[in-house]
Order: structure tokens, then C-alpha cells, then sequence
């Protein structure tokens, strides 16, 4: 499968440690799939910066790209008054104070209701690009739903569980992206995430990008260049040689185990570089390398 076949499917996940440009990347793809004439949600999990469950149109040049502020506690109740769909039923159950407890504190339902609610909005639109947690609780919520398919036999549980294990196994279905930067411990731990993703989801391979990754420099081996001497960089020149031998040999991790990946270039931070123009110009990359 190849980078580009991801944004063919409903459900995109972007997976990876914290640092390597999840968020800016997410939004980039949504961004990208919306100018493209696809109904987009660009979905995040409880930022403590937007309204919990807060659904807003970013860009009003997209009228089609949406963003969504997934949140726990309405996820819950929404849930809730779609199993139990008599009201004032469902209103007593979710003022029951065990019901109430079990919500927050029973191991991983956070974690299944949050994506659980992403799973169930998949419906209402052509693609859904979720910027996952870092790469420990983005795992975590993955393991959540196996955990209760298995927990539970029957009821509405298991049955939601099983369907939405049976989303995330198929590859026509939800694509993974794992963003690393080229450097050695966000591709280790890259390389670790697909490991982990693969034994979950056995028939759905996630695809490489690295991100950030420093235009390539003709260089000499270590060996013969005597820039290496000293690890201080003596000019910008020396830098930039530095920086791309190094990122080369960190790239070469990926390419020893078979790996392939998408390189996103490195953009040089400017004064006008504010977010929204990184998200439109890694959109118009991604726009290039798809026609």
C-alpha cells in the first residue's frame, strides 16, 4: 500500500511519539481531502485549548473540511440515549451514581467511548483524519476496544467492540499513518508502534512518513571528512552538511528492516510561517505528490 492510498480510506489515523508533527500534519491531510471535494473531519481527543466537543468549520475557503474536539463525557451520554432511546430512561441512568463512577473510572471505557464516537461519525462523512495521542495512549485506546470485544460475549458492547475492531482491521476501510522526524528515536520508537499496530490489526499495514526531513547534501564518509572532528558546527555550511549525513544514517534504520516512507520536507521557519500557512503549504505538497 502506498502513502498516497491512505486517503482513500474513511478512517485515517495519525499515529506516532509526541513532537514529530502529528497535529500539523493531520490537519495538512483533512486540509488536503476537503480541497479535493471530500466531507472532511479533522477529529483531536479532549485539547484542553477548544470547548469540549466542539465542532467548527476552520477555514471558511473549505466549507466541506469540519474540526472536531472529541470529548468523553457527551460521548458517554450520546451513547447512552442511542442504546436507551426512551429519554427520560436514559436521563435516570446516566444521573446514576455508579453509572457515573464506572464512566471515568472503569479501565479503558474512557478510551473505547472516545473512539468509539470517532467510529460512529465515520458515517456522517467522506474521511476522517484523527490525530491520535502519543504513541503509549494511542495504543492504549486501540487495546481498549480488543479488551472489551473479549470482556464482553454478548450485549450491546461486545457487539459495538467486534464492529468496530472489524473497521479497524480492514484496510479498505481505515489507513495508518506513523509520522517520525529523521532522527534516531522517533524512528525506533516508529518502528516499535507498527509492530504493536500490526499484531492488532494483522491485514492493515501502516505506511511511513518522515517528517521535517533537511534537503539531501552531497557529503564525504565520516572517515575522510574532517568536518567531523569537531562536533560544534564551525559555519551554517557545516550544519547543513551535518545535518543531512546524520539524518541519512538515522533514514538508513527504516531502510535495513524494509521499511518504505514519505519524506515531508523541511520547511524553514519564517516570520510569516504561522500555522495556518504551514497547513496550506503541506497541504499543497501533499496535493503535488498525489497528481
Amino acid at each position: 500500500m502506498s502513502f498516497q492510498s491512505v486517503f482513500e480510506k474513511n478512517l485515517i489515523f495519525i499515529n506516532g511519539k509526541g513532537g514529530v508533527g502529528k497535529t500539523l500534519l493531520a490537519r495538512a491531510v483533512s486540509h488536503h481531502l476537503a480541497s479535493q471535494g471530500f466531507k472532511t473531519l479533522n477529529a483531536v481527543f479532549e485539547d484542553p485549548l477548544r470547548e469540549p466537543g466542539e465542532l467548527i468549520q476552520p477555514d471558511p475557503s473549505l466549507p466541506k473540511l469540519w474540526s472536531f474536539n472529541c470529548e468523553a463525557h457527551s460521548a458517554f451520554e450520546e451513547y447512552i440515549q442511542q442504546k436507551i432511546p426512551l429519554p427520560h430512561v436514559s436521563r435516570l441512568f446516566l444521573k446514576n451514581k455508579l453509572i457515573r463512577y464506572l464512566s471515568k473510572a472503569a479501565p479503558g471505557i474512557h478510551e473505547l467511548v472516545l473512539l468509539g464516537k470517532i467510529w460512529f461519525e465515520r458515517t456522517h462523512y467522506d474521511r476522517i483524519v484523527v490525530d491520535m495521542p502519543s504513541t503509549g495512549y494511542g495504543l492504549t485506546m486501540f487495546q481498549s476496544v480488543v479488551n472489551f470485544g473479549k470482556l464482553f460475549q454478548s450485549g450491546p458492547i461486545h457487539k459495538d467492540a467486534e464492529l468496530m475492531l472489524e473497521t479497524l482491521r480492514d484496510p479498505k476501510q481505515t489507513g495508518h499513518l506513523l509520522v517520525t522526524l529523521p532522527e534516531e528515536m522517533p524512528i525506533r520508537e516508529a518502528i516499535d508502534l507498527q509492530g504493536y499496530l500490526q499484531k492488532l490489526f494483522p491485514e492493515n499495514h501502516s505506511q511511513f512518513v518522515v517528517n521535517k526531513k533537511f534537503p539531501h547534501l552531497e557529503t564525504l564518509t565520516r572517515q575522510e571528512d574532517s568536518l567531523w572532528k569537531n562536533p560544534v558546527p564551525k559555519s551554517l555550511l557545516d550544519y547543513a552538511l551535518k545535518k543531512s549525513h546524520t539524518e541519512a544514517e538515522h533514514l538508513q534504520l527504516l531502510r535495513e528492516r524494509g521499511k518504505n516512507f514519505q519524506e515531508i520536507p523541511y520547511i524553514p521557519p519564517t516570520l510569516h510561517n504561522a500555522p495556518e500557512n504551514l497547513v496550506r503549504d503541506l497541504a499543497s505538497y501533499l496535493k503535488e505528490g498525489t497528481s
